[in-house]
């Protein structure tokens, strides 16, 4: 029992440390001094860990820099040491291969014996837990815990606790180095402006020398507009996609905290041995056979949770509400449990549970417990779609063009698409997908995503958010064709032809820069494909036919 107590209370401060650190406002600013000197001094003192250090890699990754470490008995920070791969390159290669190293005995473990003349005998380091920091591939450092004097092993929950500060300590780097790049964005702007401001003085200029020529002067200023227009808008995409694949990260955060909280509340309120659901069990009722059948009783109940309404719900009313009077309970009771899968079936199934027994208590403690079992459920379902959603704007947000194709699913792709927009299609708009079996398309699917995402909102706007949209795959030929048709108004005869070139838009303003369909072009175009279109009031039809293999 001490053993699990202290488990427990590790855990627990596993988990303050963990909110603390996810909310810490040098995570945001990259501060990652600030932030390194709080993590060491705040798991040496709640786990009670002799030593804890930072260790971040140089630029050519073969020096290891101490950044922070907090020694316990004294109550100090300290930092500066240096490892060298050239002295320790055997050590070095581990932390390259491996997610951690757990040296519960660092004297006769092959992957810290490296360390034993120069470092763990001088410090007296009984044992030693490396958790490696990676940023996506890049290998960024170290979190190291090390015990002096007394001997101690790494369980799994240590291990996890140390990867999962590491992982805190690669997203404040990461922002760092965001916020680096902003300001060098910062610099490039006020060039830019003092470019567009010297343009302008050399347009003008020249207007003045070459009035004989005006009609050539205005067509080179329309197109260094556009230009100009051209370059703001990928700027400002560039810079969206960096902001969503933040939110995205950030909100990843969260979602972990919940799912870790509810597993913990599960195992907590259900699978512990010194629960209270197991604790007030044992003292309602003391029959071990008793106890079994409640347990078989609340497993039927989880398969049977569920919403009862209309005449069922009257039906199970009134034969709970009997069942309750003969048992001297209030019948305002049977709403509870009917909302927990209770029917007659069940409490006579269960007849021996209530015998002997205090009746109403049973119930009550079989109600509460599905109760929470169906909170528990709800939280599970909702990490889930919140996962899923992140996932799509993860994959939404890589703006960066491949430099060489690969080979894409077209239905996964355009599945990414329809996640982010799931909400629309929820409410008045009726989805419906026709994928028929095709191959895998050679091509860029960072791109191939913002064409899908042009064509269908495209085609949201034009139902006014309200209709129906059929997305189609198919093999066509030699080529796979994707159809997106919508039920809007229609596109007008006698503007078809120009709905391809760029800026012109038929929108309100405010609503189209003129560029969606354009851009779709140049995309199919990239892909060595055709794209086109058939409209007429209440269905348009936008069609993509994409070669399988794209030609050098």
């Amino acid at each position: 029992m001490k053993g699990l107590e202290k488990e427990l209370n590790r855990a627990r401060a596993e988990q303050k440390i963990l909110a603390q650190v996810s909310s810490h406002p040098a995570v945001r600013s990259g501060e990652i001094l600030v932030f390194a000197k709080f993590i060491t001094e705040s798991v040496s003192k709640l786990l009670g860990i002799e030593r804890v250090g930072v260790w971040l890699f140089n630029e050519s990754k073969n020096e290891l820099h101490n950044v922070d470490t907090f020694f316990l008995s004294q109550n100090l920070h300290s930092s500066g040491a240096i490892l060298k791969e050239i002295e320790f390159r055997e050590e070095f290669q581990y932390l390259v291969t491996e997610k951690y190293v757990d040296a519960s005995d660092p004297y006769t473990d092959p992957r810290t014996k490296g360390f034993i003349e120069s470092y763990l005998k001088p410090n007296g380091i009984t044992a030693m837990l490396d958790g490696v920091i990676r940023m996506g591939e890049e290998l960024i450092g170290t979190l190291c815990f090390e015990h002096v004097g007394n001997s101690h092993t790494w369980e799994e929950d240590e291990i996890i606790f140390c990867s999962q500060l590491g992982d805190q300590i690669a997203l404040t780097i990461s922002n760092l180095r965001k916020n680096e790049i902003n300001e060098a964005l910062k610099s490039r702007e006020k060039e830019l402006r003092e470019l567009n401001e010297s343009l302008e003085r050399q347009v003008e200029e020249r207007t003045r020398n070459l009035k004989n020529s005006n009609a050539e002067l205005e067509v080179t200023i329309t197109s260094l507009k556009k230009t100009q227009a051209q370059l703001i808008l990928s700027e400002k995409m560039a810079s969206l996609g960096q902001l969503v694949a933040g939110i995205a990260h950030e909100i990843n955060n969260p979602i972990a905290a919940i799912h870790a909280s509810a597993q913990n509340l599960k195992e907590a309120l259900f699978d512990s041995e010194i629960s209270l659901f197991q604790k007030e069990l044992r003292d309602l009722i003391p029959s071990l056979e008793k106890q079994k059948l409640f347990l078989s009783c609340l497993d039927v109940l989880k398969t049977r949770v569920e919403m009862v309404s209309g005449k069922e719900r009257m039906r199970r009313r009134k034969e709970i509400e009997t069942w309750l009077a003969s048992k001297q309970i209030p019948e305002s009771f049977s709403y509870n449990l009917i909302d927990s899968g209770f029917d007659l079936n069940i409490l006579e199934e269960f007849e021996i549970l209530f015998q002997d027994s205090d009746v109403f208590a049973v119930i009550s403690l079989l109600a509460e417990e599905i109760t929470v079992f169906q909170s528990l459920s709800i939280m599970q379902l909702a990490v889930e779609r919140a996962s899923k959603m992140t996932f799509a704007l993860k994959n939404f947000a890589r703006f960066e063009v491949s430099s060489s194709p690969a080979k894409t699913n077209i239905q996964e792709n355009i599945e990414t698409v329809i996640t982010l927009y799931q909400n629309q299609f929820k409410r008045k708009v009726a989805l419906i997908k026709e994928y028929n079996p095709i191959p895998l398309v050679e091509g860029y699917p960072e791109e191939l995503l913002h064409l899908w995402t042009n064509l269908i909102y495209n085609g949201l706007q034009a139902m006014t958010f309200a209709g129906e949209m059929r997305i189609r795959t198919e093999v066509f030929g030699d080529l796979v064709r994707v159809t997106v048709e919508d039920s809007g108004c229609g596109i007008p005869m006698e503007v078809q032809e120009r709905i391809f070139e760029p800026f012109f838009t038929t929108k309100p303003s405010g609503e189209g820069s003129g560029l969606g369909l354009d851009i779709c072009r140049k995309i199919v175009e990239r892909h060595q494909g055709r794209i086109h279109f058939d409209s007429k009031p209440g269905k348009t039809k936008f069609f993509v036919d994409l070669p399988l293999v794209l030609t050098a």
